[in-house]
C-alpha cells in the first residue's frame, strides 16, 4: 500500500508516492510562473498551474507502477498541500473562470483600512494575523467591486489545494488553515466571521464551507482517475496550507517544536500545543493558524527565500544563463564561488515585502560594505548571510518572550545547500539539521492520507516511520565574533531602511 503527497508551490508543483514503512517510490517536480500583466499586477495561469499538478501526478504514478519493488504497494490516497492567500474562481461545474491573483497583487489593497474601523486588536481576536494586503481579503473586494459581472460568475473561490481536492472529488470545501490566510476567518469559532464579512463587504455566498485537515472528501472521480493512471478506489483527503504541512512531515508536532522550510519563501513554523496568548502573539507581531495536525496551532516567521536567490541569479549570473546552465549548476557555481569564511559585505534581504514579524514594504534591500575587490561570489555569501539575520532578529526576539528555537530542522528545496545550512548555524548559533525527506510538503501530505485512511493508528506512529536527519551542522566557534559584529551592522542598515529618511 502507497500514499500520494502532493505539494503545490508558488512556483512549481512537487509530488511524490511513499511507501507506508516510509521509503520514497517516485518522486517528480513541474515548474510555472508567475506573470505581471500590469504594474503591481501579479498573476498564476490557473489553467497551466492544473496542468503541471496533473502531468507530475501523472508521471509519478507510471514511474511507481514500473518499480518492480512496489509491485504489490497500490496507491491507497492522496493528499494535497499548497501556499495559501492565491485563489482560484470557479463555476459549479469546476470550470477555472480565470487566473488566480498571487498574493503581492495589490488589487483591492486600500480595502484593509475598512478593518481600521473595528482596530487591530479586536480585529486580532478574531482573525489573528497582523492586518496587510498580501491575504486573500482584498482581492475578493476587487473581485465583487471592480469586476462584478465576473464575479457573478463565479461560484466559489478556493485556495489551491482545496481547488484540486474539489476537481478530484466534485465536493468543495475550504480547510481552516487557508481560511484563516483570508482574513475572514474566526479562529476561535472555526467559522467565517458574520463581523468581518459585512465590514469587509465580502459575500459569503463565494466561500466555501469550512472543514479541518484531514478528512476524508470522497473518492476520485472515475474519468480523473482514468486520466491520470489512478485506480478507481483512490480516497482524497483535505489537506491545508503547505507550511503547515511542511511542518507535520517533519515532525514538528508537538509544543516548542518547529521546523525552517527553505523554498521560495523561507518560513519557519513554530508549534503549540494550545492557542498562544493573543495579546504576547499581536505584541510580536506574529499571526496565529489551525496546525494540520489535530488541535495544535502554529505561527509563522517568514521571508524571501530563494525568490532571493533567483532575483541574484537573473542579476548576477546572465552569462552562465546564457550558456544554457541549469539553475542548480548556476547555484553550485555561485557556491564555489563564494568565500569560505564571512567578509565586510552585508546584505538586507527586503526586495519584496517582508513577512512577520518586520513587515518592511519592498524596494528595501541592498547590499553595503562593498569594495572595488567584492566579487560576486562575496555577494552572494552575503545574501545567505543576510537572508539568516532576518531569523535571527525574530529567533531573539521570541526567546526574550519565552518562546525559544534552540534548534534549527531544515527542510526544502534550499536545504539541499551545504553553504547555505552552514552559514544558518554560524549565524543563529544553534545546530541546524537538514531531515530525512527534505521535501517534507509531500511527506506532510502522505502522512494527512494515512492518518484519515486509518493506515497509521496515531499521529506520532505516523511521524516517527518518517523522521531522520540526512546531516547536521553546528556553529563554529571562530566566526562567533565576527558574526557578532556583521548582524550589528545588519541591525545598523535596519534602522536605515526604516527611517523617515529612507522613505522620502
Amino acid at each position: 500500500m502507497s500514499l500520494m503527497g502532493v505539494d503545490i508551490g508558488s512556483s512549481g508543483c512537487k509530488v511524490a508516492v511513499y511507501s507506508v514503512d516510509g521509503a520514497l517510490i517516485s518522486t517528480e517536480s513541474t515548474t510555472y510562473s508567475v506573470t505581471m500583466p500590469g504594474p503591481g499586477l501579479f498573476e498564476l495561469d490557473s489553467r497551466q498551474v492544473l496542468d503541471a499538478v496533473y502531468t507530475a501526478m501523472r508521471t509519478v504514478v507510471k514511474r511507481a507502477g514500473s518499480d518492480n519493488r512496489y509491485l504489490h504497494d497500490p496507491l491507497k490516497a492522496v493528499s494535497f498541500g499548497s501556499f495559501s492567500e492565491a485563489m482560484v474562481p470557479v463555476s459549479s461545474h469546476g470550470e477555472i473562470l480565470g487566473p488566480s491573483i498571487f498574493s503581492h497583487d495589490q488589487r483591492g489593497k486600500y480595502a484593509v483600512k475598512r478593518f481600521n474601523r473595528i482596530g487591530q486588536k479586536a480585529f486580532y481576536k478574531i482573525n489573528p494575523n497582523i492586518l496587510g494586503y498580501s491575504y486573500s481579503y482584498p482581492k475578493l473586494v476587487w473581485y465583487r467591486e471592480s469586476a462584478p459581472d465576473f464575479n457573478t460568475k463565479v461560484w466559489k473561490y478556493l485556495n489551491w489545494s482545496d481547488f484540486l481536492t474539489f476537481q478530484l472529488t466534485g465536493e468543495a470545501a475550504t480547510t481552516y488553515g487557508h481560511a484563516n490566510r483570508t482574513l475572514l476567518f474566526d479562529l476561535w469559532k472555526e467559522k467565517w466571521s458574520d463581523e468581518l464579512l459585512e465590514v469587509g463587504g465580502v459575500e459569503r455566498r463565494v466561500l466555501a464551507d469550512l472543514i479541518p485537515s484531514g478528512i476524508t472528501m470522497g473518492y476520485v472521480k472515475k474519468e480523473i482517475s482514468a486520466s491520470l493512471g489512478f485506480p478507481e478506489d483512490i480516497l482524497v483527503i483535505s489537506g491545508g496550507h503547505d507550511q503547515c504541512m511542511n511542518a507535520l512531515g517533519a515532525g514538528a508536532i508537538s509544543g516548542g517544536s518547529s521546523v525552517t522550510g527553505i523554498g521560495t519563501f523561507e518560513c519557519t513554523t513554530l508549534v503549540f500545543d494550545d492557542i498562544p496568548d493573543p495579546d504576547l502573539m499581536l505584541a510580536l507581531k506574529l499571526g496565529i493558524e489551525h496546525h494540520t495536525a489535530s488541535g495544535k496551532y502554529v505561527t509563522f516567521i517568514y521571508n524571501q527565500g530563494g525568490s532571493v536567490q533567483t532575483w541574484f541569479m537573473q542579476a548576477f549570473t546572465p552569462d552562465l544563463i546564457k550558456e544554457g546552465v541549469s539553475e542548480r549548476g548556476i547555484l553550485n557555481r555561485l557556491t564555489d564561488e563564494a568565500p569560505n569564511k564571512p567578509g565586510d559585505v552585508v546584505f538586507l534581504p527586503f526586495l519584496e515585502p517582508s513577512g512577520a514579524p518586520v513587515f518592511f514594504p519592498e524596494g528595501r534591500g541592498c547590499f553595503f560594505g562593498i569594495g572595488t575587490g567584492t566579487g560576486r561570489g562575496a555577494l552572494y555569501r552575503a545574501l545567505l548571510e543576510g537572508e539568516s539575520m532576518f531569523f535571527l532578529e525574530a529567533f531573539e526576539e521570541l526567546s526574550k518572550n519565552g518562546l525559544s528555537i534552540t534548534s534549527v530542522r531544515a527542510t526544502g528545496g534550499g536545504s539541499r545547500s551545504d553553504l547555505w545550512l552552514q552559514i544558518k548555524a554560524d549565524v543563529l548559533q544553534r545546530p541546524v539539521h537538514r531531515v530525512q525527506h527534505w521535501e517534507s510538503g509531500t511527506v506532510g501530505a502522505a502522512i494527512a492520507a494515512g492518518l484519515a485512511t486509518g493506515v497509521y493508528g496515531s499521529l506520532e506512529e505516523a511521524v516517527g516511520i518518517f523522521s531522520g536527519t540526512d546531516a547536521s551542522f553546528f556553529p563554529r566557534k571562530e566566526f562567533t565574533d565576527v558574526y557578532a559584529r556583521l548582524y550589528k551592522k545588519y541591525k545598523n542598515g535596519l534602522g536605515l531602511i526604516s527611517s523617515r529618511e529612507w522613505r522620502d
